[in-house]
């Protein structure tokens, strides 16, 4: 009788471990991140994945500026570009450490996002509402918006067809938050007639 319990045991407990070394192996993936350099940051058909070759490397985005200059794993960026990560608070460099996470802007670029519809402060209580980082730019610079029609909208233009489209329209003007902190909370009333233009 002790022999078959044993073995049953003993079964059992090889069952139980390899069904955690499972999930061990699971937990310990390598990362991907998205990965550009230069000019082809700005390309948004460029945009391609890879995989980092270390269990501890994590993905970054390179900013001078708002440009984007590099995205990848950080092991693999050049040496004179993985420095600027190195310092906190730089906001010259973003790290993040899970799958695809480097498509986040410097937050030294932030705007205030938000629709009237849906939080009336968005549209003459601006004020109270912080800043949030934009996603990472595929245009030269980032720019904030403010947006008034029928409801008030603030946000991020970080393309070219934003930044173009918020021009054409009179109801639309551009603020860079590197020249103005918190540049898109200016009140705007809803069906104003008066409105600023910055840009």
């Amino acid at each position: 009788m002790r022999p078959a319990i044993t073995k049953n045991y003993h079964s059992t407990l090889l069952l139980l471990l390899l069904s955690s070394g499972v999930g061990l192996i699971q937990a310990n993936t390598l990362n991907s991140c998205y990965s550009c350099n230069g000019i082809s940051c700005q390309r948004t058909s460029l945009l391609k994945e890879i995989q980092c070759q270390d269990l501890l490397d994590y993905c970054v985005t390179i900013f001078d500026g708002s440009e984007v200059l590099y995205k990848g794993c950080s092991l693999e960026i050049p040496t004179e570009l993985r420095s600027r990560c190195d310092s906190a608070g730089s906001g010259t460099c973003t790290k993040c450490n899970t799958n695809r996470c480097n498509n986040i802007g410097s937050p030294e670029f932030a705007c205030l996002q938000c629709d009237s519809s849906k939080d009336t402060n968005c549209a003459e209580n601006a004020a109270v509402l912080d800043p949030q980082p934009c996603g990472a730019p595929t245009a030269p610079n980032s720019y904030c918006f403010v947006k008034q029609s029928d409801v008030v909208q603030r946000g991020c233009a970080t393309t070219v067809a934003d930044q173009q489209k918020c021009l054409a329209d009179e109801n639309c003007s551009l603020c860079s938050p590197s020249d103005v902190k918190r540049c898109n909370s200016i009140s705007v009333a809803v069906k104003s007639k008066r409105f600023p233009r910055f840009l």
